[in-house]
């Protein structure tokens, strides 16, 4: 699909132009400047209009020729939308569909922007290799954390594309959402061959002994450009609430008796066996969620209503009494998505099940439409590409152990445009292992504060033996950090 745009242009050939806020300024200072790094400004702050804008710039002094933005699939079209609105006289392309009109994109286009996906990006990188080569290339990772893993095929068909770019731009507000090896990977992207960090191996060895990576401040400091919403916008106050759900005695006794199970199988492993079971052991917690959650999403003949479900009906009638009040309801799973939705009157969604062609415009009912009042979404789907200020509450029905997915749904109503108090309710099963992930979620947010330079110390969540993950099953404790 090709998108042209027109004349709406300055003298000179600029588009119509739009004032960019001190740190946007600087943004594109970074960018433009260094011409490779991390633009690590948090969700809400405009990293996609400054690396259009940053474009543009290089386009106007004649230092680039192509834009080549690789993002999640479900942030292309949003990339299309934000090339109409601010850089319309912009040549546009998307680079999709079938392997054989994907190649065709790839070759034949004469736009001067092409966005694809990351699943593209790993089945056709010849082909992106090859656009890369033939003209100056600016690339784009978009929400560049997932690349972060150096063993990943997307994380290899981005370093092998990028020696290629004479400009190398990432973007994500969340680059860290485990352990400082998510930024290692990414700066071998940006610095390709030059080894600024050591091997992965050695970078690894030495985060035994300083997980905040503090050998590496120098790297980072250089090649990232972090911006916070506190340092940059007058946003309202945002506070959370958690509300704890005592779950019922039938939903109590289906989760009691699996977490029991899993303490017995546990303990009954060799070492060997229980180094094999770990790698799966997110797995089989998540599992613990879902009955903790909705116990359907196992046990399909479970007829009770989940405790959550009607926690929520009088969170959300207490929300919506008063007039003009609009609410996000985040969940992890599909068939509970479904269920709200016949549940709660007027809902709408984004998640998975939702056509991508579709979602921008459910995105803008729930913005403009009065009557619109309950946005039920699903972070992986919902999570980035959307303003969502309408809203001044926010729920979660489900938490996952995925730091990115968490912290950027929170910004999808905390960001510009916000001009009410946000308030998020995360709705916690009591005495189940969700309060353990509370707790994951708050330790991986201080890491990633501290390694990006953020006031506020981290700690990583440890690697826990085999006695340590009994002890999480047992008490929903995570061993001190």
């Amino acid at each position: 699909m090709t998108v042209w745009w027109g004349s709406t242009s300055r003298p000179g050939g600029r588009d119509l132009g739009f004032e960019l806020l001190q740190h946007q300024h600087e943004g594109v200072a970074f960018l433009t400047g260094r011409g490779v790094g991390l633009l690590a400004f948090e969700q809400g702050l405009g990293k996609t209009f400054v690396a259009i804008e940053a474009f543009r710039r290089l386009l106007d002094a004649g230092q680039a020729d192509r834009l080549l933005v690789i993002c999640p699939n479900s942030l292309k079209r949003n990339w299309v939308a934000e090339f109409t609105k601010f850089a319309p006289s912009v040549s546009v392309d998307v680079a999709e569909g079938v392997p054989k009109k994907r190649r065709a994109t790839f070759r034949e286009s004469r736009a001067r922007v092409i966005i694809t996906s990351y699943e593209t990006a790993r089945s056709e990188t010849t082909a992106l290799l090859a656009l890369a080569q033939r003209q100056r290339t600016v690339l784009v990772l978009d929400e560049s954390h997932a690349a972060k893993n150096w063993r990943s095929q997307t994380s290899a068909a981005a370093r092998i594309v990028a020696p290629h770019c004479k400009f190398r731009w990432l973007l994500s507000g969340t680059p860290v959402t485990n352990t400082a090896t998510d930024l290692f990977t990414q700066v071998e992207i940006i610095e390709p061959g030059r080894g600024s960090l050591g091997s992965l191996e050695s970078f690894t060895a030495r985060l035994e002994d300083d997980p905040e990576a503090s050998f590496a401040r120098d790297v980072f400091d250089r090649l990232i450009l972090r911006r916070t919403k506190e340092q940059c916008l007058d946003l309202p106050e945002k506070s959370f609430v958690d509300v704890r759900v005592e779950l019922p005695p039938w939903q109590r006794r289906l989760y009691d008796k699996m977490r029991d199970e899993m303490v017995c199988e546990i303990e009954a492993m060799s070492g060997e066996q229980y180094r094999a079971y770990a790698s799966t052991a997110l797995a089989k917690l998540t599992r613990l969620v879902q009955l903790a959650c909705n116990p359907s999403l196992i046990f399909p003949e479970a007829e009770g209503t989940p405790a959550k479900f009607e926690a929520l009906d009088g969170v959300i009638e207490d929300i919506l009494s008063v007039p003009g009040r609009k609410v996000i309801l985040w969940s992890n799973y599909i068939r509970t998505i479904e269920t709200l939705l016949a549940r709660i009157p007027g809902a709408v969604a984004i998640y998975g099940g939702t056509p991508t062609s579709e979602r921008q415009e459910i995105a803008a009912s729930f913005q403009q439409d009065p009557d619109v009042r309950v946005l039920i979404a699903n972070p992986a789907a919902a999570g980035t590409g959307f303003t969502l200020t309408a809203a001044s509450f926010t729920i979660y029905e489900s938490l996952s152990w995925r730091y990115d997915h968490y912290a950027q749904s929170q910004d999808r109503n905390h960001r510009i445009g916000q001009t009410e108090p946000v308030t998020y309710l995360r709705l916690i099963a009591a005495d189940t292992i969700e309060e353990a992930i509370v707790v994951a979620l708050e330790r991986k947010s201080a890491l990633a504060r501290t390694l990006l330079g953020d006031e506020g110390a981290g700690d990583d969540v440890s690697r826990l033996t085999k006695e340590e993950m009994c002890e999480l099953l047992r008490s929903n404790r995570l061993p001190a950090a």
